[in-house]
């Protein structure tokens, strides 16, 4: 679905309502993590419906590496020859060399997503590994979109910033499902670093449009709600 020129979102109700998002510049696409399901079949389905072929999918860039984010990753890559990239923290994980970090067992508000929070905490939901091409560190840019580091949800989050469409994708460092919150406080590893994360991005003050990685993405004055959130 598209949200904004150059931005479609896609989405699924398994992991939490996640979204992923493509982005088309020049003569080629970028997607935004890859969904839950380790098909990708959601994400080729958007591809065919703007008219472009998995070949036109040049680039795969991970917010982080949990299973809602990087489900689609390997059948991505496979499917499309992408380059996959993520932060250096993040890709042991994505390669299925090292497992995500666990949580607290312990529930957590919103209780709507403590089904996410206990398979967290027990090591559940493993993804198809996949080996990442190239490491992202602040103020890299691939095609339209410049690299920002936003840490606490996990130590390697990144977000993605696309200045000419006034438009920010930061992963799982804002949620807004089930309501508009700087995170899920049970599934965020270091909560009082991702409220900084939050904060930081109040420096985007002319952002109109946030994709957030669970929820609709806010598609009118978003540095508002990003205020409204710091504060």
């Amino acid at each position: 679905m598209k949200i904004a020129p150059g931005v479609y979102s896609m989405s699924q109700e398994q992991g939490g309502h996640v979204h992923a998002y493509l982005v088309e510049h020049g003569d080629g696409l970028t997607l935004i993590d890859t969904l839950y399901d380790d098909d990708g079949k959601g994400v080729l389905a958007e591809i065919a419906s703007i008219g472009r072929k998995p070949a036109d999918l040049k680039h795969i860039i991970l917010t982080h590496a949990h299973k809602s984010h990087v489900g689609g990753v390997a059948a991505l890559k496979a499917a499309s020859g992408a380059t996959v990239c993520s932060h250096d923290w993040e890709v042991d994980i994505i390669a299925g060399r090292r497992p995500a970090t666990r949580v607290s067992a312990v529930p957590r508000k919103p209780l709507q997503v403590y089904k996410l929070q206990l398979g967290l905490a027990l090591g559940l939901g493993k993804h198809k590994p996949c080996e990442v091409d190239r490491r992202l560190k602040a103020g890299d840019h691939i095609g339209p979109l410049q690299i920002v580091a936003t840490p606490g949800h996990t130590p390697g989050s990144l977000s993605f910033w696309w200045p000419e469409r006034r438009a920010l994708f930061v992963g799982d460092v804002i949620t807004t499902w089930p309501e508009v919150t700087p995170g899920w406080p049970g599934l965020t590893l270091d909560n009082a670093r991702n409220l900084r994360s939050v904060h930081d991005l109040t420096d985007f003050g002319n952002a109109e449009v946030l994709c957030t990685g669970h929820g609709e993405p806010i598609t009118h004055d978003a540095a508002a709600a990003i205020r409204t959130l710091a504060q």
